[in-house]
């Protein structure tokens, strides 16, 4: 259910890479991305060198605004090139070089990163774990799931802090990790919050619906599925299955453009249909029957 891994998953069935799925279950009580293992794993990407670690909340899981966060997922091994890869958005740059630039067009780079850059600041975090203080339309199963998760995944990250060496060079990254977990159990406690994550979210689905009137209606850029089709498809899905599809009721550009996206066979692969989607009324037409 990790949505940066769904974007992950659809960009590697769009151009058609064979790939392994070595899935960590990331929900209390097992939270296996908390292993040792995994976090050294992390630790040697590039991008682990270069970001100072996360340190708040606002929702989001962006790297570029949050920093970044050494126990998340996904991850990307590269075995002929031995090569880790953390970050959804870097993961994607990296796949777009080996399928020679397939997800990326070269004459619209600068504006599929833009819209990548938008799709990864919507505070999907903040979404699936707090609760809309006006009506809370989520999967039931979600609702009973997200109660107490953030205090859970801290417990479970101070006890394999505690059972580091002192001398690990992982404790500051699980010290990080706890330090983003409280910001996060406070920020979705305030229904100021959670209304403001609401209210820019919904912004953010009305300039899509104005830029897509912009290009035609049905697409951002005339080139065939890119990523920025990818991550958007991945975004509203996971919007929809939260009960968000209210927000573009009145943006008919935006409700074209998720009905094609949840038709393409990246999204239907790698996020619909991926075995162990959790159920939900709102998505059971998009299940199994390609929509």
């Amino acid at each position: 259910m990790s949505i940066c891994s769904q974007k992950i998953r659809g960009a590697l069935f769009q151009i058609g890479v064979p790939f392994a799925s070595s899935e960590l279950i990331i929900m209390p009580p097992l939270s296996e991305n908390y292993a040792a293992e995994y976090v050294e794993l992390r630790m040697s990407s590039a991008i682990a060198r270069s970001r100072p670690f996360v340190s708040g909340y606002t929702g989001s899981s962006s790297v570029e605004n949050e920093g970044f966060d050494p126990l998340a997922v996904p991850t990307l091994v590269d075995h002929h090139r031995g090569e880790a890869v953390a970050d959804s958005r870097l993961i994607a740059a990296y796949l777009d070089i080996l399928s020679g630039g397939a997800l990326v067009p070269l004459q619209w780079q600068n504006q599929v990163w833009s819209e990548i850059a938008i799709v990864d600041a919507i505070p999907h975090a903040g979404l699936f774990y707090g609760a809309n203080p006006d009506g809370d339309h989520r999967p039931e199963l979600i609702r009973a799931g997200m109660q107490g998760a953030h205090s859970k995944k801290i417990e479970l990250v101070s006890k394999r802090l505690e059972g580091l060496p002192a001398e690990s060079s992982l404790r500051s990254a699980y010290r990080h990790k706890i330090i983003k977990e409280e910001a996060g159990r406070e920020f979705i406690s305030r229904p100021a919050n959670m209304r403001g994550i609401i209210e820019s979210t919904k912004s953010t689905i009305a300039k899509l619906d104005l830029r897509l009137a912009g290009g035609g209606g049905d697409r951002l850029v005339p080139e065939g599925l890119t990523l920025a089709d990818i991550f958007w498809g991945v975004s509203l899905f996971r919007l929809l299955y939260l009960g968000y599809d209210w927000m573009w009721k009145d943006c008919s550009n935006v409700a074209g453009y998720a009905e094609c996206l949840f038709t393409s066979p990246a999204i239907q692969n790698g996020v619909i249909n991926w075995p162990g989607h959790p159920p939900g009324e709102r998505i059971e037409r998009w299940q199994r029957s390609g929509g």
